[in-house]
């Protein structure tokens, strides 16, 4: 009978998979016909035959608008196999959340395993959140992006065994969505804007990342009642870094858009009490304070006179309406008088809070008013704290404009080191501003005091806590760190003086080798300062930005992974030493060459003592979708996170392995470095050969992302950008920022096996083993010398070689060093998923080569183009990690 209880079902990824795409046929045929199920059809089959020749024969004979029909059934197979393999992976981590593991899979498993003594210290003190940033990795657009969200809750109700009709239902809801996808535009016909990132990225907070989050305050609001531990951030409208679409409007528009969104959250939740607490005075008494609330609450009705706690809440959603208005610009016409700050709501909410649990008790005070108190506390009237980022290099040319156009005999650009920080030191020793209304600058200075301008009525609207961090990109110098500071002051944000303080966080950013390793002398010189610690954020603390991304296109994964490591543990150190604790932010992107990876997986990998209850962490580009386009996967990935900061933050600040593992990994870490940059800057063929064997000449020309691909016109290595960098790399399956110089530093460096299997007693080394062991897996070697072949400039080939012999290296490294025979063989769960991926992006490269060899041999087909933007789509898709 239909309406039997459903009985569980255990079905794996491949059965998933299958299922989606045997739909996906289905759909092609109904809509389109059996000749296009046929080709279709035709090409996967010659793909899973493993026969290259009949597949590139196939391939070559297309037309452009059937291969633009195949990259559109490729590339939506490839999503529909992600959707298939992620349902079956939420049903194994159900069940792995049923058994204790190695790692607390929430924030109360970890405070019971650490005990009550230990968790009510550390918890309160917590500052954990995940920055979204907007970067040109998530090909997808939104439109598809929430399709997807639906057949993915679709196919999660598959989990049971259900009735035949019911079955039947599903399916038809199935092929229904299957085929909308299948109509729907996967490419954007023009580049995004920032606002268009903006509304893709609220779309996924409203949708998913904000239910997680009440859901996680409900089962702690009750356990750590005032605490906080987990917010979010977002870098979206305040990274001006390289973008000059980034202005102070993007940023007020972002902060708009993100208190509408929470504002009526909190509207919805206060409604949902009002209809709870029809509670009669005849009955249950209500404090001074509900009662005030419910005098000045703006609800006619003689029915609801004696309901003190309905008429309060009435009250405080009138206000909601009001606040919305203030802050936001629309017109609910409320009379009431809008919240000065979200603290002044948080205390409403309070006062009907203590009034329940004296007068009716604390059984009834319910899940929601203290989920909905929890809530607001963490996410204030901003929802998302908003980062601003520039590059050290505009502040400098700004500091000098400024000192030129006031008339001040200051030649800031000409001036060495010493004579800036002498010179900007005094400027913050008083409040005058160099700033003049009466005088004219130039076009970067103007927009960029603009912005900084918006950056102060944010504050005034929403907050202090509605901007996160001042981010310095290319930070070097001490001076790099004291002009965004002069710069603020002449917004108001910063007040000079004995009693200076800064309304926003500073916060370095180290991104390259040589700045890494230049980081303890930075510190000591920026502790050192004779300012007011107030002028940096709060006292005590200081926040460093470790940049994964540039360090790894700098020198290497060894090399960035090591000096990362290295310098959160030597910076941790050396500022307990002074009296100061940091946090650090770390700039991770999806890849594993951009420190991608399990984000609790790599807490827990950071070296002891440099996880103080405190950690930010980048949410980027594609990996924003995949680890939190629902809500049950985003509620285990925010939990997870939580939990590995509490669980990291209470070990001993010891060092995690001795002098002679330490002075080992130093020295790999330098020979890695050596290897990687006679490959990548010291070959002068190299250059062309990225640019001729990978698409990044087609990626640049993308609609993907609102970031240019590079900071400057040229084709230089050191003026691109790390994530298209990374992006191409992957399209072409190479890989290669992932684990490139590993074996040639191993080598280098003399290291035997036995000295590598002692290095992974280090959990850095460890993880930086494992996350470079999927990579190999995903490449295909046979796949980038397809794209190596588009390249016939001098040298090409030599240097494939060179990539190829160290692929190899480093592929026997890596199974001697855990002692397996396969890439993946102790993880079937993660070698499945490389296998399905591969079977649906193996073709879309084929494909992929064939367009790129068309296009680059002068055929300028609008048509090609498409295809091309398709199949980049589709691997992009299939691979999920490629920036």
């Amino acid at each position: 009978m239909d309406s039997a209880v459903p009985a569980p079902v255990m079905r794996g990824a491949g059965e998933a998979v299958r299922y989606l795409e045997d739909l996906l046929d289905e759909v092609i045929r109904y809509l389109d016909g059996e000749d296009s199920a046929a080709l279709v059809k035709r090409a996967q089959a010659v793909a899973r035959q493993d026969d290259e020749e009949a597949l590139e024969a196939l391939f070559s004979k297309l037309r452009s608008d059937q291969a633009v029909y195949l990259a559109r059934a490729f590339a939506c197979a490839s999503m529909l196999s992600n959707l298939g393999e992620d349902v079956a992976g939420r049903r194994r981590q159900i069940e792995a959340e049923a058994e204790p593991g190695e790692i607390p899979h929430t924030l109360a498993e970890a405070a019971d395993r650490l005990g009550p003594r230990v968790a009510d210290r550390l918890v309160p003190k917590m500052a954990v959140a995940p920055v979204l940033t907007a970067h040109p990795t998530e090909v997808r657009r939104r439109a598809v992006v929430e399709r997807e969200a639906e057949i993915s809750r679709l196919m999660s109700l598959r989990t049971h065994r259900l009735p035949p009709k019911a079955e039947a239902r599903l399916r038809d809801d199935l092929f229904r969505e299957v085929a909308l996808l299948w109509r729907a535009r996967m490419h954007r016909p023009q580049r995004i804007t920032p606002a268009d990132e903006i509304r893709n990225s609220l779309a996924i907070v409203r949708r998913a990342i904000l239910p997680a989050l009440s859901e996680i305050y409900d089962g702690w609001s009750e356990r750590f009642e005032t605490a906080t531990p987990l917010t979010l951030g977002s870098w979206l409208g305040g990274d001006r870094d390289g973008h000059p679409g980034v202005t102070g409007e993007t940023l007020k528009l972002a902060l708009r858009s993100q208190a509408r969104l929470i504002l009526n959250h909190y509207f919805d939740e206060v409604r949902r009490l009002w209809f709870d607490m029809a509670v009669t005075s005849e009955l249950a008494s209500a404090s001074e304070g509900v009662l005030a609330l419910a005098k000045a609450s703006p609800d006619p009705s003689v029915h609801r006179q004696d309901e003190p706690y309905r008429q309060a809440l009435q009250e405080i959603a009138a206000r909601l309406s009001a606040t919305t208005d203030h802050l936001t610009g629309t017109t609910w016409g409320s009379r009431s008088a809008p919240y000065a700050s979200a603290a002044e709501f948080v205390g409403d909410l309070e006062t009907v809070l203590q009034s329940i649990r004296k007068h009716l008790g604390e059984r009834v005070v319910g899940a929601r008013l203290r989920t909905l108190i929890a809530v607001a506390r963490a996410c204030g009237f901003h929802l998302l704290s908003l980062d601003l980022r520039q590059n050290a290099d505009v502040h400098e040319r700004m500091i000098h404009e400024l000192y030129i156009r006031a008339g001040v005999n200051i030649d800031y650009l000409g001036s060495d080191e010493a004579e800036r920080v002498r010179v900007l030191s005094k400027e913050l020793s008083h409040d005058r501003p160099l700033r003049s209304p009466f005088l004219d600058y130039s076009e970067e200075t103007a927009r960029e005091l603009g912005t900084l301008e918006a950056a102060a009525e944010v504050v005034r609207l929403y907050g202090e806590k509605a901007l996160g961090a001042y981010i310095i990109s290319k930070t070097a110098t001490l001076s790099d760190i004291l002009e965004p500071l002069v710069l603020l002051k002449q917004a108001g944000l910063v007040q000079g003086g004995d009693k200076g303080r800064s309304a926003v966080r500073i916060t370095p950013l180290l991104e390259t080798i040589g700045d890494l390793e230049y980081g303890p002398e930075l510190l000591k010189a920026w502790l050192a300062l004779p300012l007011p610690p107030a002028m940096f954020g709060e006292p005590g603390w200081r926040e460093v930005m470790l940049g994964y991304s540039d360090s790894n296109k700098d020198g290497g994964y060894v090399a960035s992974r090591h000096n990362v490591a290295k310098a959160a543990q030597t910076l941790s150190a050396q500022a307990r030493g002074d009296g100061y604790d940091l946090w650090y932010f770390h700039g991770r992107g999806g890849s594993v060459g951009r420190g991608g990876g399990p984000a609790a997986q790599a807490v827990l990998a950071q070296p002891p003592g440099t996880v103080k209850g405190r950690l930010r962490l980048t949410e980027q580009g594609e990996m924003i979708s995949r680890r939190f386009g629902d809500e049950p996967t985003a509620r285990r990935n925010l939990e997870s996170l939580a939990a590995a900061v509490l669980t990291a933050s209470a070990r001993p600040d010891e060092v995690p392995c001795d002098d002679g593992c330490a002075e080992m990994m130093e020295t790999l870490s330098k020979a890695s470095f050596a290897a990687y940059r006679e490959l990548v800057y010291d070959n002068p063929a190299f250059e062309d050969f990225f640019w001729g064997a990978t698409p990044i000449s087609e990626i640049v020309g993308l609609n993907i992302g609102s970031r240019p691909a590079s900071r400057t016109a040229s084709r230089r290595i050191e003026d691109l950008r790390a994530i298209p960098w990374v992006f191409s790399w992957s399209q072409a399956r190479f890989m290669l920022p992932a684990w490139y110089g590993f074996a040639g530093g191993v080598a280098k460096a003399g290291l035997g096996l036995d000295d590598l299997k002692t290095l992974t007693d280090d959990q850095v080394f460890a993880t930086l083993i494992s996350n470079m062991e999927v990579a190999l897996a995903q490449s295909d070697m046979a796949i980038a010398a397809k794209y190596a072949a588009l390249h016939p400039g001098p040298g090409g080939r030599a240097i494939f070689e060179t990539i190829r012999a160290e692929h190899a290296r480093a592929c026997e490294l890596v199974l001697a060093i855990r002692g397996g025979t396969a890439l993946l063989d102790n993880h079937p769960q993660m070698a499945e998923s490389v296998a399905l991926a591969a079977e649906v992006v193996d073709p879309l490269n084929q494909l992929q080569v064939e367009l790129l060899a068309r296009r680059r041999a002068g055929d300028d087909d609008p048509q090609l183009k498409l295809a091309i933007q398709l199949t980049v789509a589709g691997v992009a898709s299939g691979l999920r990690n490629t920036g």
